[in-house]
């Protein structure tokens, strides 16, 4: 899967950092997201803005452990993304990327900070992301993931669409 060179971020876009957290078993972690307005529920990865003067590899150290209380190394960029979409009844433009981390096995996930709008968490297999109706962000991540459990790392960040 290639890409065409990232671009800098959009001056309007609000700043995020997420992480593609795995186990030894190969399973990533996401979190149950149900969006205020709508009621839609959908997964995603721990994650979140960048705080004022932030990178976005210091952002994902803390909103790994603000979303998980898991503390470990980030490791690289492999996706970002542009989003613009509603979130609680109003327009939201936001500009991700998307960071790398893996763990030795699975931990028990005890966020000292979790965000209103998560209600739960789960460790998945590549074959229960595939074999399900549920929505994820992104949309793709059943597709995107396989390169990234083989060690298939690009050398620079994919777009990873909506």
């Amino acid at each position: 899967m290639s890409s065409p060179p990232q671009a800098p971020p959009p001056p309007s876009a609000r700043l995020a950092s997420r992480i593609i957290l795995l186990d030894d078993r190969n399973r990533i972690l996401l979190l149950r997201a149900c969006e205020p307005a709508t009621r839609h529920i959908f997964w995603l990865m721990p994650g979140g803005g960048l705080d004022p003067g932030e990178t976005f590899e210091q952002a994902a150290l803390r909103e790994l452990h603000e979303e998980t209380g898991i503390t470990a190394p980030i490791g690289p960029c492999v996706w970002y993304r542009r989003h613009l979409h509603l979130w609680n009844g109003r327009e939201s433009d936001q500009f991700e990327k998307f960071f790398l981390v893996r763990i030795p096995s699975a931990t028990d996930i005890v966020p000292p900070q979790p965000d209103s709008y998560i209600s739960d968490h789960r460790w998945w297999t590549l074959s229960e992301l595939t074999g399900t109706t549920d929505d994820f962000a992104p949309r793709q991540l059943p597709r995107l993931l396989p390169p990234i459990l083989r060690g298939d790392i690009p050398s620079d960040p994919l777009d990873c669409g909506i």
